[in-house]
């Protein structure tokens, strides 16, 4: 399938070992071994990838105020019924990769490559659907993509230690030098230069630290 400057490949392979795919001080996510793959090209090269099988995301999406932290931390069980892609590149991942056999893709419930290559493709396109897909990387930075029972995708946005993450239900953002900030269920949440702002269902609280 073609979509502008993004296409996806069509020669399936396999994790042989479990993979981190991104870590810093906020984020890590992590495929496992025999996770099935295929390749975004990107201009013709390869750009990322499409992951179906298991994994993990866990997201460390406590913003820390002047009065203590609030939040708590996001697991997410990735598993072969949601793809997910990644845009960018993950150091040492092309060494943990391998041609896919036909008892690789029957142990993931797939009887022929050509119904893999449905799979794959059905949800490449949801993705792809209705976005302009000219995608401008910038090096050290990754995109992750998961889709979701609704049909939808996540997103996580990272670059060093900077990182967005937006769902149905949560945006999640955060900064290396300590700002943060959470939006979900009717509140927003933020936290800059020992100053929090929260506004919870139209009340407003403004707290300064005294010592900054």
């Amino acid at each position: 399938m073609f979509h502008s400057h993004l296409q996806l490949g069509n020669q399936p392979q396999k994790l042989t070992k479990d993979a981190t795919l991104l870590q810093n001080e906020k984020c890590i996510v992590t495929a496992a071994a025999g996770t099935l793959s295929l390749p975004i090209l990107l201009d013709d090269a390869i750009g990322g990838q499409l992951f179906i099988g298991k994994g993990q995301l866990t997201l460390d999406a406590i913003v820390e105020t002047s009065r203590g932290a609030v939040g708590k931390p996001l697991i997410r069980d990735l598993n072969q019924d949601h793809p997910f892609l990644m845009l960018g590149e993950a150091k040492n991942l092309k060494e943990n990769l391998t041609p896919a056999t036909n008892q690789d893709l029957t142990s993931m419930g797939y009887e022929s490559i050509a119904e893999f290559l449905k799979t794959a493709n059905e949800a490449f396109d949801q993705f792809a659907h209705r976005r302009h897909s000219h995608i401008d990387i910038e090096p050290d930075a990754r995109i992750f993509a998961f889709a979701n029972e609704h049909e939808k995708w996540d997103f996580l946005i990272a670059k060093d230690d900077k990182l967005v993450y937006t769902s149905k239900h949560k945006v999640y953002i955060s900064k290396n030098n300590g700002e943060s900030a959470s939006y979900g269920q009717g509140s927003i949440l933020v936290a800059k230069r020992g100053k929090t702002v929260v506004i919870d269902r139209g009340n407003i609280l403004v707290d300064r630290d005294e010592h900054c």
